[in-house]
């Protein structure tokens, strides 16, 4: 070999900063905190503007009216499916149909009266007015 056509061999540093090993550890975690974020905020904008699934024609049959809790796991329900009203009460292991009663003309008022109201005053209202009365 000739000496004087050797060339010499130049190396670049590498772009890795080898000083810092958390720092790629701390981009890519950074990077997948940044990710969970995004999608935590938009499933938050999708529930506040009411974008998710209804379920179609499920939710027009079946409308819950109004809901009492009795205990920790224990609830009355007031269901409105058909033009009628089931009066349900609900525990952890099953559900019982308490009563049926017809749709009365005023539902508005019935919906929005356990929160203005009692729940006990309602309910006997709403059975005497299911009961005919008896000719004395």
């Amino acid at each position: 070999m000739n000496p004087q056509n050797t060339t010499a061999i130049h190396t670049t540093p590498s772009t890795i900063d080898s000083g810092t090993p958390g720092s790629i550890l701390f981009n890519v975690g950074g990077s997948l905190a940044l990710v969970l974020l995004l999608i935590a905020a938009i499933a938050w904008v999708a529930r506040r503007a009411g974008f998710r699934t209804q379920g179609g024609k499920s939710s027009a049959l079946l409308t819950v009216k109004c809901s009492q809790s009795l205990g920790q796991r224990e609830r009355v329900v007031i269901v409105e499916a058909d033009d009628k009203w089931f009066l349900l009460g609900v525990t952890p292991t099953n559900i019982n149909c308490l009563a049926t009663l017809n749709k009365q003309s005023d539902s508005d008022e019935v919906a929005s009266s356990p929160l203005s109201g009692d729940f006990q005053n309602v309910l006997l209202n709403m059975l005497k007015k299911r009961k005919p009365e008896s000719p004395q």
